[in-house]
C-alpha cells in the first residue's frame, strides 16, 4: 500500500497597503524574493477591504496614513474576515500613542520609517511565524472539535446500546428469576406430595399444599376415567358446600374450558350464560381459577378453585397452579400405576398356595405364644391428612 502523500503547503499571502508606489514595490520585492510569499497590494483602504473580503491573507502590512483614512481601521476588517491572520503597522511619524492604538486594534508589530532591509525581513518573518503557529493551532482546534463531536456521537451510541443491553439484562434476569421461582415451587410441591401412599392421600396432600399457597378457597379436583370422562375426586369446602348441583355445573361448564385452554381464570360472559339460574346463583360473585393437569399429552385431572371475587386470585396464583399441574399429573399417574401393580400382585398371591404357612393346628398350639408378642405399632397419621380425618385446619 503506497503511503499517503501530503500536498505541498501553499506559500503564505501578504497584503501590502501603502499609497507610495516606491515603498510598496520595495516591500513587495522583499516579501516575494526574500521570503517566498505571494504578494497582494492596495493603495488605499477601499481596495484593501475588497481584497480582504474575497481572498485569503495570512499577513497584512499597512501604512497608517492613507488617502481615504487611517490604515489601522483595516485591522478590524482583517479580524472579521481573516481571524487567524497577523498585521504589521508602518508609519513615518511614530509616537507612543500611535503604537499603543495600533496594538489595541490587533497589530502584532509596529515598524517606524525608515527601516532597513534586514529589519523589514525580521519583522515580517516574525509575524508570519506567529501566524503559522496560530493557523496550526486553529487547525488542531478544528480537528479537536471534530474529534470531540465524533466522540460525543459515539458516546451517545454506546450509551444507547448500553441502555438496551441493561434493559435486556434486566428482562433476562427477571425471566430467569421467574423460572427459578417456578422450579422452586415445583420442587416444593413435589417433596410435599412424594410421601403419599395412595390416591386419597395424594389428593389430601395436594389440596393441603395448594390451600397454603393460594389461601382459603373452595377446591374441586376432577379425575379422568378410562373413558376420558371426568369424575369428582375430592372437594374442599370453604364457603360453598360441594352439592351435586354445584359440582355438576362446574364439571359441565368450567372444566372443559380448562381442558381446552390449559389455564382459565374468571368467568367470561359466554360461560356464565351456560349456567342455569340456580347454578349461576351459587357461583355469582365468585372468582374462578381452573387448570388442566396433563401427562404425556393426556388430561388426567382438572383443578378448580373459586372464592369471593372481592379476594380474587392473582397472576402469581395462576402461575403457581400452572407450574404444579404437570407435577400433580405425574404423581397421579404414578399412584394409579402403583395401585394397579399392587392389585395384580395381590391377585397372584391369592391364587398361589402358601406351602410354608401355618396350619390350623399350629395356630392352636401357638395361641399362648401370640399373647406374649408385642402388638405392631400403627403408622402415625400424616399432618396433611387433617381434612380426611376430620381434624381442624392447621392454617
Amino acid at each position: 500500500m503506497a503511503p499517503v502523500q501530503t500536498p505541498p503547503a501553499l506559500p503564505p499571502r501578504v497584503l501590502v497597503v501603502d499609497d507610495e508606489p516606491a515603498l510598496r514595490e520595495v516591500i513587495e520585492d522583499v516579501v516575494r524574493d526574500g521570503m517566498s510569499c505571494r504578494v497582494l497590494s492596495a493603495s488605499n483602504i477601499a481596495q484593501a477591504r475588497r481584497i480582504l473580503a474575497t481572498q485569503s491573507v495570512q499577513l497584512l502590512v499597512t501604512d497608517i496614513h492613507l488617502p481615504d483614512g487611517d490604515g489601522t481601521s483595516l485591522l478590524t476588517t482583517l479580524q472579521r474576515h481573516q481571524p487567524s491572520a497577523s498585521a504589521i503597522v508602518i508609519t513615518g511619524a511614530p509616537t507612543m500613542d500611535v503604537a499603543i492604538a495600533a496594538m489595541r486594534e490587533g497589530a502584532v508589530d509596529f515598524v517606524p520609517k525608515p527601516f532597513t532591509h534586514n529589519q523589514l525581513v525580521e519583522r515580517l518573518q516574525r509575524a508570519l511565524d506567529r501566524q503559522a503557529r496560530l493557523d496550526k493551532q486553529e487547525k488542531r482546534f478544528d480537528r479537536l472539535k471534530v474529534a470531540v463531536k465524533r466522540l460525543n456521537e459515539a458516546r451517545r451510541t454506546i450509551g444507547q446500546k448500553v441502555d438496551l443491553l441493561c434493559n435486556d439484562l434486566v428482562s433476562a434476569y427477571g425471566e430467569l428469576s421467574r423460572q427459578l421461582d417456578g422450579v422452586r415451587t415445583q420442587e416444593g410441591f413435589r417433596k410435599f406430595i412424594e410421601g403419599a401412599k395412595d390416591l386419597e392421600q395424594l389428593l389430601c396432600h395436594a389440596m393441603d399444599w395448594l390451600l397454603r399457597q393460594v389461601g382459603y378457597c373452595n377446591v374441586a379436583v376432577y379425575l379422568a376415567g378410562e373413558d376420558s370422562e371426568f369424575q369428582l375426586g375430592a372437594y374442599m369446602k370453604y364457603t360453598l358446600a360441594g352439592d351435586q348441583i354445584l359440582t355438576d355445573a362446574v364439571k359441565r361448564v368450567l372444566l372443559p374450558l380448562a381442558v381446552r385452554d390449559g389455564v382459565s381464570h374468571a368467568l367470561a360472559n359466554e360461560q356464565a350464560s351456560q349456567f342455569t339460574p340456580q347454578e349461576l346463583a351459587l357461583l355469582k360473585g365468585q372468582d374462578v381459577l381452573a387448570v388442566n393437569c396433563t401427562y404425556l399429552g393426556e388430561s388426567l385431572a382438572g383443578l378448580l378453585f373459586f372464592r369471593d371475587s372481592r379476594t380474587p386470585f392473582t397472576a402469581d396464583d395462576e402461575a403457581l397452579v400452572k407450574a404444579i399441574s404437570p407435577i400433580f399429573a405425574v404423581a397421579l399417574a404414578s399412584v394409579v400405576r402403583d395401585t394397579n401393580t399392587d392389585a395384580g400382585d395381590a391377585g397372584d398371591a391369592g391364587d398361589a398356595p402358601d406351602e410354608d404357612g401355618p396350619s390350623a393346628g399350629a395356630d392352636d398350639e401357638d395361641e399362648g405364644n401370640v399373647k406374649d408378642k408385642k402388638p405392631k405399632s400403627r403408622r402415625r397419621p400424616d399432618p396433611a391428612d387433617w381434612w380426611k380425618n376430620g381434624g381442624k385446619s392447621p392454617f
